[in-house]
């Protein structure tokens, strides 16, 4: 392996690394806000990054707890593909790329970034319908607006890990046949 290669490998880690403590602290401050806003109600106004869902908490309780519900869950599952790309990173073993367990994580992450895209979609079609009922809700959307993305990812993430499996069945053949 090239040591251009070797540098762009160690750079992506720890830009993976970067993203999952990102998420983890999104995930972190969404939770902290939304226990914390069920006793102290003033929080709704002034939730994490601006996150003000005063008007909806004041109005519709159990809206307000969906609303952060989905963004709670879609904020860990994100930060979960992270950790199996992380985790994908420790693994990787570029003499023999192909094993069982980068393959497992690759399944893992493509069926995680699946439930994302699909949670995502639900998320979206549930606060559209209470836009239309007068909520502004549109200021939570962001952690569910790339549903589409993600998606994306999941169907070629699947495929990346059929080829890997393919490429572990050759792996074992050549290795018997020598």
């Amino acid at each position: 392996m090239s040591s251009k290669t070797d540098l762009i490998i160690k750079v992506l880690h720890v830009v993976s690394w970067i993203i999952f403590v990102g998420l983890c602290i999104e995930t972190g401050a969404l939770t902290f806000n939304y226990v914390y806003s069920l006793f102290k109600p003033i929080v709704a106004k002034h939730s994490y990054m601006g996150l003000n869902l005063a008007e909806i908490y004041r109005d519709n309780q159990p809206l307000y707890t969906a609303l952060f519900s989905f963004a709670i869950i879609i904020s860990g599952l994100k930060a979960f593909i992270f950790y199996l790309i992380i985790e994908t990173f420790l693994k990787l073993n570029m003499v023999k790329p192909f094993s069982e367990k980068i393959a497992s994580l690759i399944s893992r992450m493509s069926y995680h970034a699946f439930s994302v895209g699909i949670l995502g979609i639900i998320a979206h079609q549930f606060t559209k319908n209470f836009t239309h009922r007068g909520y502004d809700v549109d200021v939570i959307e962001k952690y569910w607006n790339d549903s589409a993305a993600f998606l994306m990812m999941a169907a070629i993430l699947f495929i990346i890990a059929q080829i890997f499996q393919k490429g572990l069945e050759l792996q074992t053949e050549n290795e018997l046949t020598v």
